[in-house]
């Protein structure tokens, strides 16, 4: 029987991202809103009252206790602004806050202000005359030098549909609320910011320090290079529905705790280490053997039945001192893998790992080789293995459909090229999947898991605490042990990558998150594998 004889149990293929947590682009969330009023029998204003209202409520707990400041609504002439004239009309009637809540309407065309617009502007001019702490003034007539530091400013200048670099007065407002120092809250997007490209380092955009977007996810808050203006980000429900077949057409997702609400998880009180596979590292050096070390205990700790470490012997006897669990095999080279004896392997292999510690040797190279030539199971490739495939890319061209690909920025500018912003790197990601068959693992903050048929989700779990030496090594290690177990490839990707965030999540919680280390992470497992079995019970 060959050691690559194909596992006896396989979960059942999960279809998991069917559901409503899809990142849609400005058209697609245009058919949302469009197809909810026809639904729902709703017109505009009553849509836009319920955005207002929704924000106004979170806006709201970000004035708990601060009687003394004061609230800045800028209302641009779109929805956006109606929108803004909602949460201050709110502020007022739904809240009734003692805070003074001012509307700073910013048009300089009055032709091109929404019909929606005009109307929830009016409704404020005459709240304003009955209530002694709500004002309305033009963007001539504010001074900004009334926004004190202690104060809230809330950006309701444009929303998603902006298509174009701000200018004029618009571009002037901006400027001046980012120099102020008070609290910058933005309604769905920051003014300015495009949503679903790159918008240039040099367009003046708000800096906002909340974004409170609405029903779904923008892409343009998921990528670094805007950090600096979207700040925190919430994602609010106003009610949105979608179309018929608006789902099945999307291409990115976000990953959270209920996408894996069932299916990750079928135990059975008769099972036994062979029922949870055995899965084969190939990993470590003398010179790097915490590699080997960091990979096997997270494919352990991941539920792995038995697991067989293929390394060199300095760095076996170091894996023996802290995990004498896993299986030894044993390299010929002192120093560093270079070649795999097969007929001393187990015989019922049922995935891969290769690259953590490996190094770039040519013997190490030569092995690498032997063995993307030799297996067809389920494999994970990363870091040193990542660094051949990128020497030698015409191998790509023979991996195993879905094997699961781990790289890091840098690995992956080797791989693909290098790319112009963030969003380029995305579409990169993507084509990358799709041209070879593989599932890529773009890792970082939202890491973005790739799939061959052109699919992206973007994980919400982790924190920066895991910007550490090796926290790759362990997520290698836990993918390996989700193969092994029977998950489906993709599958195992994406649980793998949220299990990973959540254990780091899990430490930053008890501990400061820049102490975190590698070897913290699989600790942590257990406890971000109950937030799933809580979410099933």
């Amino acid at each position: 029987m060959s050691i690559f004889a194909a596992a006896n149990y396989q979960f059942a293929d999960k279809t998991i991202y069917m559901r409503s947590n899809c990142i849609y682009d400005v058209s697609s969330i245009r058919e949302c809103e469009a197809f909810t009023k026809e639904s729902r029998g709703l017109n505009s204003l009553q849509l836009m009252e319920a955005a207002g209202t929704a924000c106004s409520d979170r806006v709201a707990e970000c004035l708990e206790g601060r009687y003394e400041c004061s609230i800045f609504v800028f209302c641009g002439g779109g929805n956006n602004g109606g929108d803004g004239a909602v949460i201050a009309r709110q502020l007022i009637f739904r809240h009734n806050l003692p805070n003074n809540v001012t509307v700073v309407h910013c048009v300089s065309d009055t032709s091109k202000v929404s019909g929606e617009n005009s109307t929830n502007i009016k409704r404020w001019i005459e709240l304003s005359a009955n209530h002694t702490n709500a004002f309305y003034k033009s963007h001539e007539s504010f001074d900004f030098s009334e926004i004190r530091d202690e104060d809230i400013v809330v950006d309701a200048l444009f929303g998603i549909g902006l298509n174009k670099p701000l200018s004029g007065i618009h571009s002037d407002i901006v400027e001046r609320i980012n120099i102020s120092k008070a609290m910058v809250v933005s309604i769905d997007i920051p003014s300015g910011l495009y949503a679903d490209r790159h918008t240039p380092l040099n367009n003046r955009v708000v800096c906002a320090d909340l974004t409170l977007t609405m029903q779904f996810m923008k892409l343009a808050l998921l990528v670094p290079e805007n950090f600096s203006r979207f700040g925190a980000v919430e994602v609010l429900d106003i009610g949105l529905e979608e179309p018929a077949g608006l789902i099945e057409r999307a291409s990115a997702w976000l990953v959270d705790g209920e996408t894996f609400t069932d299916g990750w998880d079928v135990s059975t009180p008769f099972a036994h280490k062979g029922s949870f596979g055995h899965g084969l590292l190939v990993a470590g050096s003398t010179s790097m053997p915490g590699a080997a070390v960091l990979s096997a205990a997270a494919a352990m700790r991941g539920g792995i039945g038995k697991l067989t470490v293929h390394s060199t012997r300095q760095a076996l006897s170091v894996l023996a001192n802290s995990l004498p669990e896993a299986i030894h095999d044993i390299d010929d080279d002192e120093d560093c893998v270079s070649r795999i004896s097969w007929n001393s392997l187990p015989n019922n292999i049922n995935a891969v790992a290769l690259g953590p510690g490996l190094g770039k040797n040519k013997r190490t190279y030569s092995a690498i080789k032997d063995i993307l030539d030799t297996v067809s199971l389920p494999m994970v490739i990363d870091a040193d293995a990542l660094n051949f495939l990128s020497e030698h890319k015409t191998r790509l061209a023979f991996l195993p459909h879905n094997s699961i690909l781990t790289p890091h920025f840098a690995e992956f500018e080797q791989l693909a090229g290098r790319p112009e912003n963030n969003f380029d790197r995305i579409r990169k990601a993507r084509d990358f999947a799709v041209r070879h068959s593989v599932i890529l693992v773009l890792k970082g903050h939202n890491t973005v898991v790739s799939m061959p048929d052109g699919r992206q989700f973007f994980n919400t779990t982790g924190n920066p605490g895991m910007a550490t030496a090796g926290s790759g090594d362990v997520l290698t290690g836990l993918l390996l042990a989700l193969l092994a177990q029977g998950y489906n490839p993709e599958f195992a990707a994406l649980l793998g990558v949220f299990i990973h965030g959540a254990a780091g999540d899990e430490y930053a919680s008890e501990h400061f998150y820049k102490t975190m280390i590698a070897s913290d992470l699989h600790k942590y497992f257990s406890k971000a594998f109950n937030l799933l079995a809580n979410k099933q019970s």
